[in-house]
């Protein structure tokens, strides 16, 4: 019988690890070399330990929960053809880092000590190396100079950059930890936050201080992918259905195209992050009738800020092909379980520790959906094992869909998120959405509070970034408004009038009032009102707007008013509409000939012509 284990957590040897010193200094060499970093207990309660403080290769595998991440991913590898000493006070700050965090915050997670060793320590180490650096005392503010300009040079976004100099700040943050401290503090009169552009942004980015940008997938594209993708889950469906689901086998080209369609899917209808969607068991999805409203539900773990379990409200089409892909890999979670008894067989007394690893794994992935083959080049196909799909693996698959697609965009897992928060942003807004389908949200009038205040699961995160970009394209749309772009409506003449206006630093006036103003969709304008307006009419009788001291109608919608000033001349054709209807369509169809004019175009040429000789 298989002995059930949450997760890796439940190797980690606590009390061992507990009782180790939080920091090295002050300590001999020897003393500082054994610290254990890891170690892991087998079932007889016995330490095996993994790392220690000394080895040039750090296994932080016991303490790594996210499903995305390869186990490449989980070693700290420390170069061992680097200087010595600016090694060692590395691991000491790094050290230090992992154990305690930085005054007033907690310590990071795994993922963030092995980013920092890959990211920022050996490439700054292996610069210094090639200047004859030796000891982190020997560095004078011209290095610490030239190292910033060398790596500005590689036309780093502020996110990266600021990643890649953060052991400098570390470094002096750590200083006590280190046998060689930095002696003056390396940001001059400035600050990392400063020096890398975070704290100094401008525009859209003003909104918030993430200045990593990711791209929103264009919407042809988005189109060409989730077609494609719904194509592949129909045709998948069908040959199930003919030829069972013996024949998805752990090798089979259809099982990887079913995988990576419904991981596209899953990730663009949901706005998980990688190793959320990753993270979904299997049955892990629900339905749930509320005034007989169905609405749909995924279930997963959020790591990123420490949630926990969280809900993904999702459309019926994103739990069908859940569905599919949960009977396509039938086959390889039964490859798993049989392997998780095999390994179980062997006598407790004779498991090593990379045995225990592996079994805890395996027991894990056994009840995940996105699964795939690693180790597969090897010869032996006994090497091979199936396990997760790590956050690599994933924008393989990807760009392997975008490509089946016809589409050239560098598609990435990161993307999905921004581009979904966008889409439900744009979709509330009245701007037409490829992806975020029309079944997202079941009810139209259901409000974003509402709609995630009623599940106390929801990732909230996601709600902050839905408002995030919901600022964003306030800013963009009011940036609009005050270039030259042609405008019509009361308020759009003002505005108008208003760039006359110098402004000192117009991307600081929009970061500062783009999150408080009230700008609305009409389908035929912008409405800006804020207490008492028209109470909704000109949703129904479009040309009330034109007029209205509220509105702003810009190119976005010239098509709407070209298509306004077409059915007023239609109507003027109907010969017994009566004197009242030809009245008012004379009416309304001077009001869209103004706007259409304000705008800078002109109707139809054969329209006009009409239009002048009656």
């Amino acid at each position: 019988m298989s002995v059930n284990r949450n997760s890796k957590a439940s190797l980690k040897a606590y009390d061992v690890l507990f009782t180790q010193p939080v920091t090295a200094s002050g300590l001999g060499k020897s003393e500082r070399d054994s610290i254990i970093i890891s170690a892991i207990v087998n079932d007889s309660g016995e330490t095996l330990v993994l790392s220690r403080f000394g080895d040039p290769r750090w296994d932080l595998r016991p303490f790594f929960d996210q499903s995305n991440v390869g186990e490449s991913g989980k070693f700290v590898s420390w170069d061992t053809s680097l200087p010595v000493e600016l090694i060692d006070d590395c691991k000491s700050v790094a050290y230090a880092w992992f154990k305690r965090g930085l005054p007033g915050s907690k310590p990071p997670v795994a993922r963030g000590i092995t980013t920092l060793v890959g990211a920022s320590v050996i490439p700054f180490v292996r610069w210094l190396s090639t200047l004859g650096v030796k000891r982190f005392s020997d560095i004078r503010p011209i290095h610490i100079s030239n190292y910033i300009h060398q790596c500005k040079s590689e036309s780093l976004r502020p996110l990266p950059l600021y990643s890649k100099l953060r052991i400098v700040d570390l470094l002096w943050i750590f200083s006590a930890e280190t046998m060689h401290p930095l002696e003056q503090y390396p940001w001059g009169s400035s600050s990392l936050w400063r020096v890398s552009g975070v704290g100094e942004t401008r525009g859209v980015s003003a909104a918030n201080k993430n200045t990593g940008r990711t791209d929103i997938i264009p919407p042809d594209d988005q189109s060409k992918i989730f077609n494609y993708c719904e194509q592949v889950i129909r045709e998948t469906k069908a040959d199930l259905e003919a030829s069972g689901v013996e024949s998805f086998t752990r090798r089979s080209p259809k099982t990887i195209r079913c995988r990576d369609a419904v991981l596209y899917v899953s990730s663009i209808t949901s706005g998980m992050r990688n190793e959320e969607v990753i993270g979904v068991d299997s049955g892990a999805w629900r339905k749930e009738t509320v005034d007989g409203v169905t609405f749909c539900w995924v279930t997963t773990t959020e790591h990123r800020t420490g949630k926990g379990r969280v809900d993904y409200l999702v459309p019926e089409l994103t739990l069908d092909a859940l569905e599919l892909l949960a009977k396509c890999t039938t086959p390889m979670r039964q490859e798993l379980e049989a392997e998780v008894y095999e390994l179980e067989q062997m006598a407790p007394s004779s498991r090593s520790a990379e045995h225990l690893l592996r079994l805890e794994k395996a027991r894990k992935d056994s009840k995940r959906l996105f699964l795939c083959l690693n180790g597969s080049g090897n010869k032996s196909e006994r090497l091979a094992h199936i396990e997760v799909l790590g956050q690599a693996g994933s924008n393989e698959s990807f760009k392997r869909i975008a490509k089946a697609a016809g589409s050239d965009w560098p598609l990435r897992t990161h993307q999905c998120r921004r581009t979904y928060a966008r889409c439900f942003v744009e979709s509330r807004m009245g701007r037409t959405s490829l992806v975020f389908l029309k079944w997202q949200l079941k009810h139209s009038s259901m409000s974003m509070t509402q709609l995630y205040a009623s599940n106390p699961l929801q990732d909230l995160t996601l709600f902050d970034e839905i408002l995030q970009q919901m600022t964003e394209f306030k800013i963009d749309l009011i940036e609009s408004w005050l270039d030259d772009q042609p405008l019509a409506g009361g308020a759009g003449s003002k505005i108008v009038e208003l760039r006359a206006i110098p402004v000192k630093d117009r991307a600081a006036l929009l970061a500062q009032t783009a999150p408080h103003a009230n700008i609305r969709a009409t389908g035929h304008g912008w409405c800006i009102a804020t207490e008492r307006g028209c109470g909704g009419a000109g949703l129904y009788e479009a040309t009330r707007c034109p007029g209205c001291k509220h509105s702003v109608i810009d190119e976005t919608f010239a098509g709407t008013w070209q298509g306004i000033y077409s059915q007023q001349r239609e109507l003027m054709k109907i010969e017994d509409a009566g004197p009242a209807v030809k009245q008012r369509a004379e009416r309304d169809l001077q009001v869209a000939l103004d706007v259409i004019n304000s705008l800078g175009l002109s109707p139809d040429d054969q329209e006009l012509e009409e239009a002048v000789n009656g």
